[in-house]
């Protein structure tokens, strides 16, 4: 998938996390139809899925860790894809990725 031809106006560093989620995702096998979408209202990418055995539809917010996570920003995210499971996704300068559920609270979890 290319998103420089998709989004041209995505910074690089928003592309370069975005594509390391998008592997680790494509390699999930309960996940389907993994689908980029940008929110112009709160200047977000994020990866929309279908998990496949629960059946619910799953948005992956790509951060990078070196960054403090914007808590007000997750609440807006959250208002706009209210039928969605809210998963941030943050990518460590050592390409790991930590997946956290986003509900009241922290919860960490397997994608």
């Amino acid at each position: 998938m290319n998103l420089d031809t998709i989004f041209p106006d995505l910074s690089a560093l928003k592309r370069a996390l975005a594509k390391l989620v998008h592997k680790d995702l494509s390699n999930n096998e309960r996940l389907r139809h993994i689908e980029p979408h940008f929110d112009s209202s709160c200047d977000v990418f994020y990866w929309s899925a279908q998990n496949v055995e629960q059946q619910n539809s799953v948005a992956y917010l790509p951060m990078e860790h070196a960054k403090d996570l914007d808590f007000e920003l997750i609440r807006r995210v959250q208002e706009k894809l209210s039928n969605y499971i809210l998963i941030v996704a943050i990518v460590e300068n050592t390409g790991n990725i930590l997946y956290y559920q986003m509900t009241e609270g922290l919860n960490e979890i397997g994608i």
